[in-house]
């Protein structure tokens, strides 16, 4: 199992972000959350077995 805490900065609040973010979590079998913060970032906490964690990364990019 892999696990990762990412901070997401830019345009990511008020635009489905985290509702992408979660569908896609559980179309790759992700667990964790995923939340604003303060400063306006998206906060991502994700774990999941590598393969299925390299998948969710590399889907999250495009």
């Amino acid at each position: 199992m892999k696990s990762s805490l990412i901070t997401v900065t830019g345009l990511v609040q008020g635009v489905g972000f985290r509702w992408s973010t979660k569908r896609l979590a559980d179309q790759n079998n992700i667990t964790g959350w995923v939340r604003n913060d303060q400063s306006g970032a998206v906060i991502i906490r994700a774990e999941g077995a590598d393969p299925d964690m390299a998948i969710f990364f590399i889907s999250h990019q495009a």
